[in-house]
């Protein structure tokens, strides 16, 4: 593991081992916090560390975080821009809990799951299907399910990767 500071503001954090790297983060910046007396003023991490459970923490300890997630830059690529089965490209009805696919489908929540990752934290994901795709023109570009589209999301998740976008697209995240 590596960690760098730049005018003991910027701490830079990197390991070889990619098979600890979810639980890494916080057990890395713990040891910061207690060698320093505080936590970094601003954390750079790469997009291995860019998971729900980084995240959460990030933010419990209200830290300025530059954490990319794995699929930052190929969210700005065309194909993925256009990628009809892509969930970013799809719109979500707050108002009836529910995600309406791009050629008008809605789908709707069924339920809710929690399951526990390996280092122990725990995820909350909402799955929704639609009601039927048989007729659809664009089913075979959608999905490759033999019935109706199914999709999981953690909704936390999805409001913590925008928060890490808007971080990554400012001024100051843009610099880095």
């Amino acid at each position: 593991m590596q960690i760098g500071t730049e005018n003991q503001t910027h701490h830079r954090i990197k390991s070889s081992s990619t098979s600890n790297r979810q639980a890494l983060l916080e057990t890395a910046f713990g040891k910061v916090d207690a060698a320093l007396g505080q936590f970094p003023g601003t954390i750079i991490a790469d997009t291995e560390y860019g998971r729900e459970k980084n995240y959460a923490y990030l933010n419990e300890e209200a830290c300025n975080a530059v954490v990319k997630y794995s699929t930052y830059h190929k969210e700005n690529s065309k194909s993925w821009q256009t990628d009809i089965s892509k969930l970013d490209n799809w719109t979500y009805d707050e108002k009836n809990d529910a995600w309406i696919c791009v050629e008008g489908q809605k789908l709707t929540f069924r339920y809710e799951r929690k399951t526990m990752t390996e280092s122990g934290f725990e995820i909350q994901t909402r799955h929704y299907r639609s009601s039927t795709c048989d007729s659809c023109p664009l089913k075979p570009k959608c999905t490759k399910a033999k019935g109706d589209r199914e999709i999981q999301v953690s909704m936390n998740y999805i409001g913590m990767k925008r928060q890490a976008r808007e971080q990554l697209k400012s001024e100051d995240g843009y610099a880095l």
